[in-house]
C-alpha cells in the first residue's frame, strides 16, 4: 500500500518548533481534558521541553503526534496520535482532535484518520490500532463506526469528568479489516 499523508483538503506533518502556540491552546483548553489524563495546564516551558525532547522515531518513543493541517493555506486545525505502540504485537492506540471547534463536522477527522491508519497499517505495519471514546462523544462513536473499527467492549465507570465517571468504548481495527475496505477483491 502507498503512504500518502494528504488527502484532497488536508495534510498530515510532523510537529514543529513553530506549532508552539497551537500546541499550547490545544493542549490547555480545559473542554479536551475529559478524554486525557490532565487537569493541569501546561507552561510554555514545558510545552517547549516535549517539542524539543520528541524522539523522530515510532519505535523509540512509542508515540506518533501528527499535525493535521488545511492543504490550502496550510492552517493547522488538529492533530492524530498514535500512542502505547507495543512492537511486540504490533498495535498503537489512535486518537484525533479536530481544533477549534468551527472546523468540526468539515469531514477533516474522517480525512485524517484515513490518512493516519493507512500510515500506521504500510509504514509501521501494524496489525490493529485501539481507541477509547467516551460513550457521551456520539460525534466520535460515529466517527469509529464510520471508519470500520469494531466496538469491542465498555470499560464501566472509566474516566471521572465533572465528578461524574462516565462509560468508555473500546473500539479495535485490524490492518486486515481497514485493508478488505479500501482494495477490490480479485475474482
Amino acid at each position: 500500500m502507498e503512504i500518502k499523508l494528504h488527502s484532497r483538503d488536508l495534510l498530515l506533518r510532523a510537529l514543529e518548533p513553530d506549532d508552539l502556540p497551537y500546541f499550547m491552546r490545544v493542549e490547555n483548553d480545559p473542554q479536551l481534558w475529559s478524554v486525557c489524563d490532565t487537569r493541569i495546564p501546561f507552561s510554555r516551558f514545558t510545552l517547549e521541553r516535549v517539542l524539543e525532547a520528541r524522539v523522530p522515531d515510532f519505535f523509540a518513543d512509542r508515540q506518533l503526534r501528527l499535525v493535521i493541517c488545511l492543504r490550502e493555506g496550510g492552517e493547522s486545525v488538529g492533530f492524530v496520535d498514535l500512542f502505547d505502540f507495543s512492537p511486540l504485537h504490533r498495535r498503537a492506540g489512535i486518537g484525533v482532535v479536530i481544533y477549534p471547534a468551527d472546523h468540526r463536522g468539515k469531514g477533516y477527522a474522517d480525512q485524517a484518520m484515513e490518512l493516519a491508519l493507512g500510515y500506521a497499517f504500510s509504514a509501521f505495519n501494524l496489525h490493529q490500532v485501539w481507541a477509547e471514546v467516551p460513550c457521551s462523544n456520539e460525534p466520535s462513536k460515529a466517527l469509529f463506526d464510520r471508519l470500520g473499527f469494531t466496538l469491542s467492549g465498555i470499560f464501566h465507570q472509566w474516566l471521572l469528568c465533572a465528578g461524574q465517571y462516565t462509560d468508555v468504548n473500546v473500539y479495535q481495527l485490524t490492518a486486515e479489516d481497514f485493508l478488505s475496505r479500501r482494495e477490490p477483491t480479485q475474482p
